[in-house]
């Protein structure tokens, strides 16, 4: 009995183990560095609050962006849980959800929620980078 519920237990354990290594190594985690912005390449900084479905969808959202953005602009996450992250929030006026698109020396270009439609977020993207050079 003893074994048997040992072998589950063990089994249930290397699911997880190989779910978090799928995952960290699947997904690309999203910088949260903000001293990054303003260094000479564009910035998309996204305000997200940890546990917030709004803030979940948002998050998928720009993950979904960088696969065709990456090579002109640079995602960040500002992390509303974090004094850095609230305060960059307040600057900018952003709500959870909210993202803020930053020209090369970090002035803002336009402001918009992640949860949108993901084509007309992406195509609305595209247009504030082409008006921005």
């Amino acid at each position: 009995m003893f074994r048997k519920l040992a072998w589950v237990l063990g089994g249930l354990a290397a699911a997880v183990v190989a779910v978090y290594a799928l995952t960290v190594l699947l997904v690309k985690p999203v910088s949260m560095d903000l001293s990054l912005i303003g260094q000479g390449k564009p910035s998309l900084v996204l305000a997200y609050e940890n546990f917030s479905p709004t803030g979940g969808v948002a998050l998928e959202g720009l993950r979904a962006l960088r696969g065709d953005h990456e090579d002109k602009v640079q995602f960040i996450v500002a992390d509303l849980g974090t004094p850095d992250g609230l305060g960059f929030a307040r600057r900018h006026r952003l709500v959870d959800g909210q993202a803020v698109l930053l020209d090369s020396q970090g002035a803002p270009i336009g402001a918009w929620m992640l949860s949108e439609n993901p084509t007309a977020v992406s195509k609305r993207l595209d247009k504030l980078l082409d008006t921005s050079r």
